[in-house]
């Protein structure tokens, strides 16, 4: 391993850097590996969407392929989950959707610079919400095949489209949803890309991570190393390892959680999102259990006579998926905003909403896990049975619903308790005063309750 530590950003301690782990630097600055590791996934989407094309509809019916859906839903997205604590938006280095879009910029592209009213991540936040909305019974991702196909067609065109028309990778920044769950969760993540010493940032007067060199390009996302302070929308790229003529980047291991607690950076479509993916998930994990199906499936009925069968009342019926989540999502951030309101009356709510519905991160990201933990055993299960079968040997398995279960409880109650700790970590940080503490604790205290409560009766459920 090398030796070089330079002076952090700090400039009193010293961080390891991880590019100086043997070849690992070299490897980042060849200018043929992150095409070649593209290329290699862009050969796999197409395959993917090929098998989904070629698939029946319903994965019920004889003819239903299920590679498309379960390389997707129960390989891609749940190993996304897990690893992001660890890695970080490591995948955007090589996601093939986002290097479509600046292949296209090498041939041809406007180059027009992003419209700034749209500059924030509300369209992210609703595609990704309406996804997982619409999932179960409008489009039915998980279970139609030619479905899944269509909406990677639709994202791979969006980032082409994009790319012929506005500078950089547009896409990525503003528009990607899985690039806008990465970046809040890699506020978590045991790794940052920074660079070593903004002195020597101050002193170079030439930005070359900022205009690009021949070695690397500029910062295709429009973050400068120099005043970074979150992972949030750093696409690990590498391009400023390799511009910078100074080596002055590093990638350094930190205790996870560290964005929270010292970001000042902190917006309105972010803490949202947060309860969203919450309340959408644990809403999710409902409706694997009979009970809470029940409720929901006797809801709907009821607002359509029962022998409606016209293809309307059908679509209406399928359109309530979209109309609850947007319900409760929507009450579970006025839930957070009353509760900001009653324990910090006088103060700027909204300010204070914002700063404090960052500490929901870990729960948030504990309910995505534990609904993404079957889907991620059910995937793997799928290869290792599908490469017995390519041994002609015969490999069954059956998930352990009672442990599955357990482990989600696990991630549910190790999210809860993380996030106590980070509200009383941004509570002391942005208190005005003493007094602001304990009032900012109660208001995070309150609805992490209601939300851990919520959880723990729906994973206590018996499981259909």
């Amino acid at each position: 391993m090398g030796s070089k530590n330079e002076v952090a950003t700090n400039g009193n301690n010293e961080k390891y850097d991880l590019l100086d782990v043997y070849f690992f630097r070299n490897l980042i600055k060849n200018r043929f590996f992150k095409p070649a590791v593209n290329f290699f996934f862009f050969i796999f989407l197409l395959v993917v969407i090929y098998f989904g094309l070629s698939s029946e509809p319903d994965l019920r019916f004889h003819g239903g392929i299920p590679f498309a859906t379960t390389m997707i839903w129960d390989v891609w997205h749940p190993l996304l989950a897990f690893t992001i604590i660890i890695v970080g938006r490591l995948w955007c280095f090589a996601c093939p959707i986002g290097a479509t879009g600046d292949w296209t910029q090498s041939v041809f592209s406007l180059n027009k610079k992003y419209p700034e009213k749209y500059r924030n991540l509300w369209i992210a936040v609703i595609l990704f919400l309406f996804i997982f909305a619409a999932e179960r019974h409008l489009f039915m991702f998980t279970r139609n095949p030619p479905n899944t196909a269509y909406l990677l067609l639709f994202f791979t065109a969006l980032a082409i489209i994009m790319g012929a028309i506005y500078e950089k990778r547009s896409f990525c920044r503003y528009i990607c949803p899985i690039g806008l769950v990465l970046g809040v969760f890699s506020m978590l993540s045991a790794v940052e890309l920074r660079c070593k010493s903004r002195k020597t940032c101050q002193d170079h007067d030439l930005k070359e991570c900022v205009i690009g060199t021949e070695a690397g390009k500029a910062c295709p996302v429009g973050e400068f190393p120099q005043t970074m302070e979150r992972n949030n929308q750093c696409i690990m790229c590498m391009e400023c390892v390799k511009s910078c003529s100074k080596g002055n980047i590093r990638l350094s291991p930190r205790l996870p959680g560290a964005d929270i607690i010292k970001s000042n950076k902190k917006h309105l479509d972010e803490a949202y999102l947060v309860h969203g993916i919450i309340v959408i998930f644990l809403f999710v994990m409902g409706m694997e259990r009979l009970q809470f199906r029940n409720i929901i499936i006797n809801f709907v009925k009821s607002t359509l006579p029962i022998n409606s069968i016209t293809f309307l009342d059908l679509y209406w019926r399928n359109m309530w998926a979209v109309i609850i989540f947007l319900l409760i999502t929507l009450g579970a951030a006025g839930l957070m905003y009353l509760s900001t309101r009653a324990a910090l009356s006088g103060k700027n709510t909204k300010q204070k909403f914002i700063e404090l519905s960052y500490a929901f991160i870990p729960l948030s990201l504990s309910v995505y896990l534990a609904e993404n933990t079957f889907r991620l055993l059910k995937g793997l299960f799928y290869i290792a049975a599908s490469i017995g079968s390519f041994f002609g040997k015969i490999w069954e398995f059956s998930p352990d619903f009672d442990t599955i279960n357990h482990l989600q409880i696990i991630l549910l109650i190790a999210g809860f308790v993380f996030t106590l700790w980070a509200g009383y970590l941004i509570s002391k940080r942005t208190s005005d005063t003493e007094n602001d503490l304990q009032p900012g604790m109660v208001a995070i205290g309150f609805v992490a309750v209601v939300y851990f409560m919520i959880g723990l009766k729906i994973l206590t459920l018996p499981i259909i």
